[in-house]
């Protein structure tokens, strides 16, 4: 985990309790702290949106015959000072626990609600006293803005080392040990782990200044009320073990005397595919229109610099299992197959990176320069928004995989992925590209399928574009 915070002195860890494998603690109470930063940058953020609508009111006011006066405006100035206690209610002030496309949601819909709510008071109770131009364009800019902004906060926060709060880890050692893992890959989660311990009969004192534990239940049999009733946190997760399923949009029902854990499954949903599909059509189109002086670029380029075509094809296995025709600009030299094969037949270290992730880190057959920045800022892949306009693709999805690597796939995992079309970009694209492993590749394509919903896609597409600026991962 990245160090956050200094570790928490031996002399505060219970004689049951050891320190987490990669653990740090807060430097600490911080919570406050981070709050107070999201509330101060919310409130920028939504009084600069307003201006921002202003702007665009005073630069066509040739074209409206209204004009604007003060009272047009200053109360919408005042009334999304009244925003963060919405975001307060949904809480997001810190929020820790809470994963991105989960902020991503509660932070839009939340702004969209209480725009809309501004309007319907200006209608209602001020007979539209306020400039309706205004409130649209700063309600368009907060809820594209408002998100970033949660994100680059959370960022800056952890380098700070201002983000998270120290949690316990208790249960059987090497399932706690994968809890602790799991939060060590996920910083911005802000649980930090701090000490973890088994689950006695008699569990073990609490370190100070932590109010959360969380409990994986063992193996053998134990009753988890009283477990949950003798721990001496404020605050108790249980951890149960059923990795690989649903996570998200899981919902708490209260059976009785049962616990029950209600599923959406938004892939069964027509209005949801529906709007999908309109969402690709819509953003694929004018990222086409946008990306063809790109693509007539690189492909004179690649015609300079390497003889063959500039485009390249190759059949891959689509939704419901069937083949494609998929279009990419060509990125290897002619023969890349067989230079592939002599590759992995005499080096035993590059057969062994092919068998981990079917990638080649010092690939010989990518063209020297232009190969590699095509690559690298995945301009190769722009044709492909034609495979989204065809149908045959989406804008997020699992990666189209050629039959040689979806062979090499899990049953669950490639039945899994043939429910959807598969995409330009996916979950284990942002998580790691070509540095992810195969099994990487199952697990995030698993995990994408089973809690796919607009939100995830929206949250992929954002960080597709941080990924693909800055470069990261790609070979």
């Amino acid at each position: 985990m990245e160090e956050i915070a200094r570790p928490i002195p031996d002399a505060m860890i219970p004689d049951r309790l050891v320190p987490a494998q990669m653990g740090t603690a807060v430097r600490g109470p911080r919570r406050g702290v981070a709050s107070a930063v999201l509330v101060i940058g919310d409130l920028v953020v939504l009084v600069g949106s307003v201006l921002a609508g202003l702007l665009v009111r005073l630069h066509t006011r040739h074209w409206l015959p209204i004009d604007l006066e003060p009272q047009n405006f200053v109360g919408v100035i005042v009334a999304v000072l009244f925003l963060p206690f919405a975001y307060a209610v949904a809480q997001l002030y810190p929020g820790y626990g809470q994963t991105g496309v989960e902020r991503l949601r509660k932070r839009v819909t939340a702004t969209a609600l209480c725009f809309a709510a501004m309007i319907l008071f200006d209608r209602v109770a001020q007979d539209g006293q306020w400039s309706r131009g205004i409130l649209l364009t700063a309600a368009t800019v907060a809820v594209v803005t408002i998100p970033i902004w949660d994100g680059v906060a959370r960022r800056l926060l952890l380098r700070w080392g201002l983000w998270g709060e120290p949690v316990v880890v208790l249960g059987p050692l090497e399932r706690r040990d994968a809890v602790v893992a799991a939060l060590a890959e996920q910083p911005e989660l802000g649980w930090i782990p701090v000490a973890h311990g088994d689950v006695p009969p008699a569990p073990p004192p609490r370190p100070r200044n932590v109010e959360l534990a969380l409990v994986v239940p063992p193996d053998r049999g134990m009753a988890l009320s009283s477990l949950a009733d003798d721990l001496p946190y404020r605050r108790v997760v249980l951890v149960p073990d059923v990795a690989g399923m649903q996570s998200l949009w899981v919902s708490v029902r209260d059976l009785g005397t049962h616990l029950g854990l209600e599923m959406r499954r938004n892939l069964l949903n027509p209005v949801n595919q529906m709007v999908k599909r309109a969402l690709d059509l819509a953003l694929g189109t004018m990222a086409l229109v946008v990306a063809v002086p790109v693509i007539a670029l690189f492909a004179g380029l690649v015609v300079i610099v390497s003889p063959g075509p500039a485009l390249y094809s190759q059949m891959r296995v689509g939704r419901g299992g069937g083949p494609f025709r998929i279009w990419k600009l060509r990125t290897m030299k002619p023969g890349a197959d067989a230079l592939l094969e002599e590759l992995i037949t005499i080096s035993a270290e590059a057969r062994a990176e092919w068998n981990r992730s079917m990638k080649i880190r010092n690939d010989p057959r990518i063209i020297p320069v232009v190969g590699h920045f095509m690559r690298r800022f995945s301009i190769d892949e722009l044709p492909q928004f034609w495979n989204v306009l065809r149908g045959d693709m989406s804008l997020v999805g699992p990666r189209p995989l050629p039959s040689y690597h979806a062979t090499r796939l899990d049953t669950m995992v490639d039945r899994l992925r043939g429910r959807v079309r598969p995409g330009i970009t996916g979950l284990w694209q942002v998580s790691g590209r070509s540095t992810a492993s195969l099994s990487d590749q199952e697990h995030l394509d698993a995990y994408y399928v089973r809690n796919w919903s607009l939100w995830l896609d929206i949250h992929i597409l954002a960080r597709t574009v941080l990924v693909v600026l800055g470069g990261k991962g790609a070979w």
